[in-house]
């Protein structure tokens, strides 16, 4: 654990340099915004879209938990993955997983329900992104505005890889997983999610990662000036970038490796100014966002611990 965390220090320390050079290189190419009604409507647009997508994810775990026969109502979930949020800024890159099951159990779900629904959230939205990704190759092309793109057998690899770690999940969830595994899982089981399950699920994580493309998008078109919007080659940036961000599994690490990818990648169709101004403003903009997700979702997590409440949601 403390290899992996000094790998997530080190990707940090890697993706600070690289944004600081770029910042001394294009110093004078930065962006001025103008705080008229404008900008405001649009830094309020995102962050309301991006709370929307907070509360979509939590959705999608609701639909995860009731398929795992952990009874959760959509309230209760989205408030849960809410206040979770904030903790992915901690060292390690598993304290909001961990803050949700702790939250969770105070509400009646079960340790190893829970641990399992959220190894499908994650496999599921990393597959989301994987398909989002080259739905946006096929119609920007391999190599959009210069990108250079990973090789199409990489990304075969990769997709490959993704697809099978739901299956392989279900296998350590059902009958027949190794026996080593009882200590920590007991009698607990579950059952392949169906189709019904998975494709809400699936539909939300990749609306979510194309939300983020958009927002940035937005972010340059509207408070920054930028000539023309790339929100296609923007999705796709964003989609490759949260996918290496997620191999890179410790934070801070993995924000770090994201931001720079993003860097890298909106570089060519903005210009470095702007590509720049651009992901430290989204960056900003997410932030806020999980600050107020975390205010609000306390507030009802609060009200749903009181006695009978979280039992009365549970029977509607």
């Amino acid at each position: 654990m403390r290899f992996a965390r000094l790998i997530g220090y080190v990707a940090l320390v890697a993706s600070a340099a690289y944004f600081l050079a770029v910042l001394s290189r294009h110093a004078g190419a930065l962006p001025t915004i103008t705080w008229d009604r404008s900008t405001f409507a649009v830094l309020i647009a995102c962050l309301a879209l991006y709370l929307a997508q907070i509360s979509a994810a939590g959705l999608a775990w609701s639909i995860w938990l009731n398929a795992a026969r952990e009874v959760s109502h959509p309230r209760l979930a989205i408030a849960l993955f809410a206040v979770s949020q904030f903790a992915k800024y901690l060292p390690g890159g598993f304290a909001q997983h961990i803050a949700r099951v702790a939250l969770g159990k105070r509400h009646g779900l079960s340790p190893p329900g829970m641990v399992v629904t959220i190894a499908l959230e994650q496999s599921w939205a990393l597959a989301a992104a994987v398909a989002v990704a080259g739905a946006m190759v096929l119609i920007v092309g391999w190599e959009p505005n210069g990108i250079s793109l990973p090789s199409p057998l990489s990304v075969g690899l990769v997709v490959g890889l993704v697809l099978a770690v739901p299956p392989a999940i279900m296998w350590i969830g059902g009958p027949h997983r190794p026996r080593f595994l009882e200590p920590w899982l007991g009698a607990w089981r579950t059952t392949h999610p169906k189709a019904r399950t998975v494709a809400p699920c699936f539909l939300l994580y990749a609306i979510g990662t194309a939300n983020c493309g958009w927002n940035i998008d937005l972010i340059a078109t509207y408070m920054l000036g930028a000539e023309h919007g790339h929100a296609l080659l923007v999705i796709n940036v964003y989609a490759i970038a949260w996918i290496a961000g997620f191999v890179t599994l410790v934070a801070p690490g993995g924000i770090g490796v994201r931001d720079a990818i993003l860097l890298a990648g909106l570089t060519p169709a903005y210009g470095p100014g702007t590509a720049l101004a651009a992901t430290i403003t989204y960056r900003v903009v997410t932030s806020v966002g999980d600050a107020l997700a975390f205010v609000l979702g306390l507030l009802v997590e609060k009200r749903l611990r009181r006695p009978n409440i979280t039992q009365d949601l549970k029977s509607t």
